[in-house]
């Protein structure tokens, strides 16, 4: 039963540590240095938690009720947490105001509240493994074997903790109510392990703890465990932050990746143990197996080093079998786990036996188990975190990744050779020789092959055919070999950043930055979408003073904000290496890294924003993709909330997002969550299927005559011209959605917040099924929602001609609606253009004036008058297409709403014909014609008969706000 105790504390405990520490970077922010201090927190409230629990366990009759009162403070203390959590909250708000230009003061600001968070309970957490071992001491007959097997147990609870957390807890009650859920174990398992203990208080006297008098040999055996465990500690956490990283590149950054990488670490460390942990294994040996262990961690590390290649090989091959559906995605996540485990929960668990193992030798040599078990995890633990910190800031930033795997092989082989030449052992020494000359020959060559493929993008590369003989991973290198140059590579602490010049089918310079193996910025590629992110806020704000722009990129964006009359550009970019980057890109972005009146921040955008009091015109978002960890944060309500905060009144906020690797329902809760803050919208089509879209907290001017201001400036003209906007008419025609309808969009349903952070959970989902969103496009206003579009708008879209539209929409920037760009391809083509989608007939206000207006006639048209009269009647109001109530018009609206009143027993399935169609037809006539009673009363009798019409819940929104 204690066992089991002991497994689920080491569950919740990893709970803890991944809800903490996404508070935390909420709180703080997501920069590296941060998250750093955190884990240093936590790490080391952990090894004082050890220490000092130690000794005191040895000194209690029965330790289970010491430990049982340890499990009841944390449940307690994480009940309080949200509260805490709020104080800590208002003090960094208040204090860190004053300290935003200082970054060393900010920084031991986190560290001191971190410290308030973290510490308590984390002492706590540290000290159950050394009181079980002083009450195992004292109740069984083996008590260093026993420890040995706890600690495997606890180790595999944390998996578990580890994968509830990562993918079910969170995803489905949120953070709050996972941490309390945690905390209710907490308490029951305290409960549970106080009663036990009461029971056995009578039964189990204190054997002897007057032992303390050890031999010289004795306590230098101990001295030389210690040292040992402390390097395990440092190379097992050094290898964790190094595949973290590497797996991360080649399956994908996000948090699912994350949390499966740290469940493969925690099982090889548990498996190790449970082994170790075996009364089979017998103790005599136990140098020889320290070097066994050692060296067989070494050459699995050799192995990575070497075969680089054959592991991203065989993930495609594997990954290339699977469909791209939710079953897939499964699958898929089985997939990276078995990687996972080979990759490092094999040498996890070699490192991670260790421990285990020098506590059941120590076991003999004292009866203070508790204070040599509390001791060796202390200096476990403090190696683990010099090992984060070596890894993360000495060794990938100047040596890589490859290197510094490399660095870890050897610091084992010196170990193992060290402790050869101590126990005289010269076939291990030999053997270690062998090992560390295999090593070097690994690592001599090689660097170059693991930078090309962990930049590029592995992930992404998906369906690859395996039917030829040659690889297609090597082919894929040669190819980027042959027409890629790497220009720029830095594996850093917080990502993995390069540049590399690109020859394309649009360009023989174009230069791509990539984060993590994945583009977020270029020259050529990203161009409309870099500049209509600065210029479409401004455009109707061409007299802002004051910008902040999240995220530095390319550094386009901040570039082209510069062109306007601003007095303030704040930049906060909180990956240092982009930084460096940006630096290559200083001919697209007018040198914005060394403008004078550009402030820039290496910290996270919503510390930025909470911690200064500075209000902006302009606030543009550009963040990653969401479903790398950490984006969805800058997604939530609570954002939104902060960034309303910092705007001036009439202030627009600029969030981009993209249509690729997403699907409808992700896409709807971002604009659900965006609206729920801006209820004022815009919603823009920027080409290559990114959007834009702007948000007031008040309605905003907009159209040619405000957009003139713009073109009247010399470098915005200049800007808007490179992306095919020659005049302010032009502008329009990249606008899906108006402040009429944008708002409208998303329908009801969850919104992503900092409690409750799906986007976290299903933007991955969606990024590996690779739909896209498709439905956004029936909300566009260029096509089927034309007659839901301001009168103005529409009389300039019509007025355009291929001449206008050809320089908008070309093959480079296209329009994410596949639709429109499907037409408007034929058109350059000199043919007329199909209009027709299935058996829809595409409205589209660029329509060519030859095109014949064709409407889709169900069979039932022949047969059946009511049908009949329906299809007439929205040929008439077709023919219509006015704003002004003609008679014909007038006719046909009342046609359709007498039908669809008299129609009884319908059942779309078992019709050919749609009633929400015909009512669709109808209320944008009755809008059109002013009549908005009329367009209510279809509405109303739509929505009867056809309930789960998205369109005409959609009507239904605007006709509510209307």
């Amino acid at each position: 039963m204690i066992l089991f105790l002991f497994f689920c504390s080491g569950a919740t405990a990893l709970i803890y540590e991944v809800i903490w520490s996404k508070y935390l970077t909420l709180l703080f922010g997501s920069t590296i240095e941060a998250q750093t201090v955190v884990l240093a927190v936590f790490m080391g409230g952990l090894a004082l938690g050890n220490k000092l629990f130690g000794r005191m366990a040895d000194r209690k009759q029965n330790p289970l009720i010491l430990y049982g009162g340890i499990e009841i403070s944390v449940g307690v203390y994480a009940f309080l947490f949200p509260l805490l959590y709020w104080l800590a909250d208002a003090i960094f708000a208040g204090i860190g105001s004053r300290l935003l230009d200082y970054p060393l003061g900010l920084l031991f600001l986190k560290g001191i509240l971190s410290a308030v968070l973290l510490l308590g309970p984390t002492i706590l957490m540290g000290g159950t493994l050394p009181v079980l071992a002083a009450w195992l001491q004292k109740t069984t007959p083996d008590g260093g074997r026993r420890s040995a097997r706890f600690y495997s147990t606890n180790s595999l609870g944390a998996v578990c903790g580890a994968g509830l957390a990562g993918f079910l807890l969170v995803r489905w009650v949120g953070l709050q109510t996972t941490m309390e859920l945690s905390a209710a174990a907490n308490v029951l398992v305290g409960v549970i392990a106080i009663g036990i203990g009461r029971t056995q208080s009578s039964l189990n006297p204190d054997k002897n703890n007057s032992s303390t008098n050890e031999s010289p040999t004795t306590i230098s055996t101990f001295h030389w465990s210690c040292i040992l465990v402390a390097l395990t500690g440092a190379v097992s956490m050094g290898l964790e932050v190094l595949a973290s990283r590497c797996l991360a590149l080649i399956f994908g950054a996000s948090l699912q990746v994350f949390s499966i990488v740290l469940m493969a670490f925690i099982l090889g460390i548990g498996l190790g143990s449970a082994i170790i942990a075996s009364p089979r294994l017998k103790q005599s040996f136990r140098e020889l197996i320290t070097m066994s262990l050692l060296l067989g961690a070494a050459a699995l590390i050799g192995f990575l080093v070497f075969n680089i290649n054959q592991l991203a090989t065989v993930y495609l091959y594997v990954q290339s079998g699977l469909t791209r559906t939710s079953v897939g995605y499964y699958y898929h996540q089985v997939i990276t786990s078995i990687i996972a485990i080979f990759v490092l929960g094999l040498p996890a668990g070699a490192l991670g036996a260790v421990l285990p193992l020098w506590i059941r030798a120590v076991s003999g040599t004292t009866d203070l188990l508790g204070d040599r078990v509390g001791r060796l995890v202390t200096w476990n633990t403090l190696g683990a975190v010099v090992g984060v910190l070596m890894t993360g800031f000495v060794l990938m930033p100047n040596i890589g990744l490859r290197g510094s795997f490399a660095i870890l092989g050897f610091v084992l082989i010196a170990a193992v050779m060290f402790m050869a030449l101590v126990t005289r052992r010269k076939l291990v020494a030999v053997f270690g020789l062998v090992f560390g000359v295999l090593l070097a020959m690994a690592s001599v060559n090689g660097g170059r092959d693991w930078q090309s493929i962990l930049s590029s993008g592995v992930f992404r590369l998906a369906n690859m055919d395996f039917s030829q003989k040659e690889s297609p991973l090597k082919a894929f290198l040669l190819f980027r070999e042959q027409y890629t140059k790497l220009l720029f590579y830095e594996d850093s602490a917080d990502a993995t950043v390069s540049v590399e010049g690109e020859v394309t089918a649009y360009s023989t310079n174009e230069i791509v930055l990539k984060i993590n193996g994945k583009p977020d910025a270029s020259a050529y590629g990203d161009h409309s979408t870099q500049i209509e992110l600065a210029q479409l806020p401004l455009m109707v704000k061409p007299d802002s003073r004051d910008v902040f722009c999240f995220g530095m990129g390319s550094g386009v964006t901040a570039g082209s904000t510069l062109g306007y009359p601003i007095d303030h550009l704040t930049i906060a970019e909180n990956c240092e290496p982009v930084l460096s980057a940006v630096k290559l890109f200083t001919p697209w972005n007018r040198g914005v890294y060394t403008n004078d009146r550009v402030r820039i921040y290496h910290e996270d955008a919503r510390t930025v924003l909470k911690l200064s009091p500075q209000k902006y015109d302009v606030i543009i978002s550009e963040p990653s993709n969401p479903w790398m960890v950490g984006i969805g944060s800058v997604f939530s309500q609570e954002f939104y909330n902060l960034a309303a905060s910092r705007l001036k009144p009439g202030g627009i906020m600029t969030q981009w997002f993209h249509l690729y690797e997403m699907d409808d329902n992700t896409m709807d809760l971002v604009l659900r969550t965006f609206a729920s803050v801006f209820p004022n919208m815009e919603i823009w089509d920027i080409g290559d299927e990114d959007i834009v879209i702007l948000g007031s907290k008040q309605p905003w001017e907009t159209g040619p005559d405000v957009y003139q201001r713009a073109f009247d400036l010399p470098q915005p003209h200049d800007d808007l011209a490179s992306i095919g906007f020659l005049s302010p008419r032009t502008v329009l025609a990249r606008q899906l959605a108006s402040q009429a309808t944008a708002f409208a969009i998303p329908g009801p349903g969850p919104v992503q917040s900092d409690n409750a952070p799906i986007l976290e959970y299903d933007a991955p989902k969606a990024f590996y099924i690779n739909n896209g969103a498709q439905s956004f496009q029936d909300y566009d206003e260029r096509t089927w929602q034309k007659d839901l579009a301001p009168v103005e708008k529409n009389k300039i879209l019509a007025g355009l001609n291929l001449t206008n539209l050809a320089p908008i929409f070309h093959i480079v920037y296209g329009s994410g609606n596949l639709q429109l760009q499907s037409y408007l391809t034929d058109r350059y083509k000199g043919n007329i253009g199909s209009l027709t989608f299935g058996n829809q007939v595409m409205p589209c206000i660029f329509r060519d004036t030859n095109a014949s207006l064709l409407v889709y006639a169900p069979p039932s048209v022949k047969t059946n008058l009511m049908v009949r009269q329906l299809y007439y009647s929205e040929i008439a109001l077709l023919q219509s297409g006015t704003t002004q109530k003609s008679k014909n018009g007038s006719i046909a609206v009342n046609a359709i709403e007498s039908i669809l009143d008299g129609v009884q027993n319908y059942k779309r399935e078992n019709e050919d014909w749609s009633a929400a169609h015909y009512a669709d037809i109808a209320i944008k006539a009755s809008l059109r014609f002013g009549d908005v009673t009329q367009a209510k009363a279809i509405l109303a009798r739509g929505l009867q008969m056809e309930p789960d019409s998205e369109q005409l819940q959609y009507l239904s929104r605007i006709l509510a706000r209307d």
